[in-house]
């Protein structure tokens, strides 16, 4: 060791640092089974044969055990339930289709192009088919036994109705 100089004592190594705690141990072990004398291979499957037959007897049991009246009657009342959730979603369903048809104007006999299971959603068909239909349709009459105008046939409507001019139709009369 060259390096060392004469007359100098190395550094002391530092103290080892504190060992961790160990683990406290289980509060009680796992008791294992306690065997009445050494290891018997006839008794240990004599054993294992009564509990699979034990555990098939039981499962037995449960299956063939009926549900009680309260079961039954329990069912019976959710099927019943089921039915009128759903007689009222359909109802409220075809009160939505009312109201949408209604709202875009669309005639009676389109009534079945409408689709959708949410008001939402038939609110979208029945835009897309008044939309598809055009807005031409003309506005119902407020008082349908009104007559109404109809243009007169061969002018235009913007043509102006000529001015009566009785000078003129004499003339023409007195040349024949």
């Amino acid at each position: 060791m060259p390096d060392e100089v004469p007359g100098t004592t190395p550094p002391a190594p530092a103290a080892p640092p504190a060992p961790a705690p160990a683990p406290a141990p289980p509060a009680s072990p796992p008791a294992a089974p306690r065997w009445d004398g050494p290891y018997d291979e006839a008794r240990a499957a004599s054993l294992i044969a009564n509990l699979r037959a034990e555990l098939a007897e039981v499962k037995a049991r449960r299956t063939e055990a009926a549900p009680g009246p309260e079961v039954a009657e329990l069912k019976t009342q959710l099927d019943a339930l089921t039915a009128q959730m759903e007689q009222t979603r359909t109802a409220a369903v075809e009160a939505a289709k009312r109201a949408a048809i209604a709202e875009a104007g669309i005639p009676a006999a389109l009534a079945g192009f409408v689709t959708g299971s949410t008001p939402e959603e038939i609110k979208a068909s029945a835009d897309a088919l008044a939309a598809g239909l055009g807005a031409a349709q003309p506005a119902p009459s407020p008082l349908p036994g009104l007559p109404r105008p109809a243009p007169a046939s061969g002018r235009a409507p913007n043509d102006a109705t000529p001015a009566f001019d009785p000078d003129a139709v004499a003339r023409k009369a007195r040349r024949y």
